[in-house]
């Protein structure tokens, strides 16, 4: 059995307690943004492959006390590495440090390493190591003092699906939009629609969750190629996926944007997604939003006036979207920006506000419910997960 640990951005929390309530690993409560569970190699297959907002998941080795680097060689060279790297594993020592005595990343990287193949020469004896086998990505991360010491099961990080391969100037990342639209009441039988649709993130996700393709399908692991996983294990966990998948479902779920360029990035990123024909995207300027249908849902990431557009452009597009929006009926939104006036631009005060960081950029999620008296919920996780939220969250 492991000690698994799965972390995820400053403000999903709660969304990722959820998911892996829904998965069947009991209420738990995050610490410095990561969930600590015990499992064995299904379960390090089952998070990868299914958890749409963790960003990494991660073996937790050890954790100690170092305020110097002899306490931190003495640390990681108390690991049994040997249960764990084969003579050939490529070693790669990534390094954080938060209001720690040790602050030089380098410095912590060389040392753990030092220790790492110390300790292999100390038990085979050997004292080549070629590291020309499958990579093995140790982390090392430092708290007030406090010493994690983790190795990453899925290499790059989970937001990474496989199916985006180019990104418009302002990409969000998949993690992110997962967590908009767990926070949203969207549904496969409602009309879903983002005005702003950039590179087609928000959508491509929104459609994968609605035919239930599980957000590792498409991608590698470096666990799959460690010497120690039992690879009847993933394939289980994949057949699970596969058999889940619904993808004859009929959906409703368009994007659009004024760049003829990002369109053509959605359509390719949907067809490396496997949903051609699924969703569409349209060349349309946020004046001309005004989709047909009732009961809809909106999930979009407009300019904030940084990276796309200056801030007083920014704004009256935003404007534009408001009114468009109060033309709607019986639509919800769920709008992420970094603009603190976006409420006033917007036209309307949400119902409710939800603190998220886009590329460490500090957001707030603004939720504008179907109608004020509707009772207030959020969308349900694909059947795999069965998942409810409470209301608190």
């Amino acid at each position: 059995m492991y000690k698994i640990s799965i972390n995820c951005a400053s403000g999903v929390e709660n969304v990722l307690k959820r998911e892996l309530l829904a998965l069947g690993y009991g209420e738990r409560k995050a610490d410095n943004g990561s969930f600590l569970i015990e499992g064995n190699d299904e379960d390090v297959a089952t998070c990868n492959m299914f958890l749409h907002t963790a960003e990494h998941v991660f073996l937790f080795l050890a954790g100690f006390d170092a305020t110097d680097f002899d306490c931190l060689f003495d640390g990681v060279y108390g690991i049994d590495w040997h249960a764990y790297l084969p003579a050939d594993a490529r070693i790669v020592v990534n390094a954080k440090s938060v209001k720690s005595g040790l602050f030089a990343l380098s410095a912590i990287q060389s040392v753990a390493k030092k220790a790492i193949i110390k300790k292999l020469s100390d038990k085979t004896h050997n004292t080549v190591f070629p590291e020309t086998g499958a990579t093995y990505g140790i982390e090392v991360n430092i708290f007030n003092d406090h010493v994690s010491v983790l190795m990453d099961t899925g290499g790059t990080g989970l937001h990474k699906r496989g199916y985006r391969d180019y990104v418009s100037a302002a990409p969000m990342k998949e993690t992110l939009a997962c967590a908009c639209l767990l926070l949203s009441d969207f549904s496969a039988d409602r009309p879903f629609r983002d005005p702003f649709c950039g590179s087609g993130t928000i959508v491509t996700e929104a459609a994968r969750m609605a035919l239930n393709i599980a957000p590792g399908t498409d991608r590698d692991f470096d666990f799959l190629h460690w010497r120690n996983f039992d690879p009847t294990a993933y394939a289980r966990v994949r057949e699970r996926a596969l058999d889940l998948q619904k993808k004859a479902r009929k959906i409703d779920f368009v994007g659009s944007d004024i760049d003829p360029e990002a369109i053509k990035l959605c359509n390719r990123h949907a067809q490396r997604a496997g949903l051609s024909g699924k969703i569409r995207f349209e060349l349309k300027d946020v004046a001309d939003f005004l989709p047909d249908g009732q009961g809809g849902t909106i999930v979009t990431n407009p300019p904030y006036g940084e990276r796309l557009l200056d801030l007083q452009s920014a704004r009256k597009v935003v404007a534009t979207f408001g009114r468009n929006y109060k033309k709607l009926f019986d639509w919800s939104a769920f709008v992420i920006s970094s603009d603190s006036q976006f409420e006033r631009n917007f036209g309307k005060q949400a119902a409710k506000k939800r603190k998220l960081y886009n590329a460490n950029k500090e957001c707030n999620l603004y939720q504008y419910f179907r109608n004020s008296n509707e009772k207030r919920h959020y969308c349900k996780m694909a059947d795999v997960f069965g998942i409810t939220p409470d209301e608190k969250d």
